[in-house]
């Protein structure tokens, strides 16, 4: 497979470089990676790509999707070639990796990376209103977010680090002092989680539980 190939700059990079091509994908933690494919590689080749730079396993849960000319989001169709696909209908060639199939329990994920991977799809989703909760869930799972991506309450001399971290919904419009009041209680909540030795696999099941 042609990706991660490193070419140099001589007359054999010119005409492989006709027969390549690099693209962007936006993985759920927000990072941007980029891969170098052929010109004929399919989505699939490019989305075991990405799982091997994320040491996931589980593919077949996952896919990639990007914006269409009409700002659409649409679903690669994984055994086409990828480029020709991503001329034909998207905006530009910036590709999105995400879970496209849930499961009905998370004990059926064998893999820690893979409920890791469902855990942030997940907190994107209720972060980003696509997952509707109540201020009560909002804040249990705010509480478990910070125990997953912080660690242990007692680590920290305050909370005030909370203040700088999206806790809420983005479209949850909260006057000052609410959100001052709401992100004490998950702080309460992430306190009452600092004996718990909490899995992503429940956290995500956690998360999941409330759709």
């Amino acid at each position: 497979m042609p990706f991660g190939l490193k070419l140099r700059r001589t007359r054999r990079y010119n005409v492989l470089s006709k027969n390549c091509f690099v693209t962007r994908i936006r993985l759920l933690d927000s990072n941007v990676i980029e891969c170098t494919l052929s010109v004929e590689s399919t989505g699939q080749e490019c989305l075991e790509a990405v799982a091997q730079r994320l040491e996931l396993r589980e593919t077949h849960y996952f896919g990639l999707w990007f914006l269409s000319k009409s700002q659409q989001a649409r679903w690669v169709e994984l055994e086409k070639p990828l480029k020709k696909h991503l001329d034909k209908f998207a905006n530009e060639p910036l590709l999105f990796f995400g879970v496209m199939f849930y499961v009905p329990n998370v004990s059926w994920l064998q893999q820690e990376a893979t409920r890791y991977q469902y855990y942030l799809q997940v907190k994107k989703d209720v972060l980003e209103g696509r997952l509707r909760c109540t201020l009560e869930q909002v804040i249990r799972l705010a509480g478990l977010a910070v125990q997953a991506d912080f660690g242990d309450y007692h680590q920290f001399d305050s909370q005030d680090f909370l203040r700088e971290y999206v806790l809420f919904p983005m479209d949850l419009a909260l006057e000052e002092a609410v959100l001052e009041e709401l992100t004490q209680k998950v702080a309460q909540e992430h306190k009452a989680h600092r004996t718990i030795m909490e899995t992503v696999c429940t956290l995500a099941f956690s998360l999941w539980g409330f759709s």
